[in-house]
């Protein structure tokens, strides 16, 4: 394993809330699809679906009812990220967290860009995209090629300050 080129991705990925017009190549698109897919779950019960939305009226409208993230409007995509809460065992909160993790490493290692919106009105994008009461919307991810500069990594906290070892 030649460390430093293998967890680079882990340590440069950045949240990106600027995204230029450039669409994202359907190929791209369904390898990061791909790779997500292969994310752990509870039980491998993988209780998730992934509703990619391209429909600039639909980014429009999903966008407003992001609190945190009205910058989801300049993505091309929208990926809503929901799990099925009668999934047993329901751990589809943290399945469905796991995956938006590896969803976003999956499309930093194609140099596209996302940012885990926390602040969702989940029930009306519920509505807007036609989902069922035992649907849980963690999320929605937009995706799309950075414009201007990328963050740079803001100061990590030290190891000292929050490993404890029990030897």
């Amino acid at each position: 394993m030649n460390e430093d080129k293998d967890l680079r991705l882990l340590k440069e990925r950045r949240s990106i809330r600027s995204y230029d017009s450039r669409p994202i190549d359907d190929e791209i698109l369904t390898k990061i699809l791909d790779t997500s897919r292969w994310c752990w779950s509870a039980v491998n019960r993988q209780p998730w679906k992934i509703y990619v939305i391209r429909n600039s009226d639909l980014i429009s409208q999903i966008a407003k009812e992001c609190t945190t993230g009205p910058f989801a409007a300049e993505a091309p995509v929208l990926i809503a990220l929901v799990g099925d809460i009668e999934a047993q065992p329901n751990w589809y909160v943290h399945d469905l967290s796991f995956l938006s993790l590896q969803l976003a490493l999956a499309a930093w290692a194609y140099g596209i860009g996302t940012c885990f919106i926390g602040n969702v009105n989940r029930d009306n994008v519920k509505k807007i995209l036609g989902l069922h009461e035992k649907d849980f919307l963690l999320t929605v991810l937009p995706l799309g090629y950075p414009s201007g500069n990328i963050p740079k990594a803001r100061p990590r906290k030290p190891l000292d300050e929050i490993v404890k070892y029990f030897d």
